[in-house]
């Protein structure tokens, strides 16, 4: 009774990595508007994939390796002075970044993502 049991047990637990293994997809974004071909553009999702390339003129290819499907948040900022760190003047981020939150499904595997200069737009948005 109890092999039967185990045996159970066993392709419960099985099935359950079956599933959570296919539910996982590699997602590849295309980072705009980099200001210039200085650092490293980097991205982190919330659950927890990264990557990060060289930056090299406006527009640059990262691929997240094995993001689950479901809600997703994304971000992504240009590291122009090389310390790995968002800069921030006053608490307003000093580099272009973005944030984007994601659908992941199956179908989803690419998406465009633009940085935005938020300092500029806050001075903007002043005047």
């Amino acid at each position: 009774m109890k092999t039967i049991g185990f045996k159970w047990v066993a392709l419960f637990v099985v099935s359950v990595c079956a599933v959570s293994v296919s539910a996982q997809s590699d997602l590849t974004v295309k980072v705009k508007n980099i200001r210039s071909a200085k650092g490293k553009v980097m991205i982190a999702a919330d659950k927890g994939q990264y990557a990060m390339v060289d930056a090299m003129g406006d527009t640059v290819t990262l691929v997240l390796k094995e993001v689950p499907e479901g809600k997703c948040k994304l971000y992504v900022y240009h590291d122009e002075n090389g310390n790995y760190q968002l800069d921030r003047e006053d608490g307003i981020p000093a580099e272009n970044c973005a944030i984007v939150d994601l659908d992941m499904t199956a179908e989803a595997k690419t998406i465009d993502v633009e940085l935005k200069d938020v300092k500029a737009l806050q001075d903007k948005a002043k005047k």
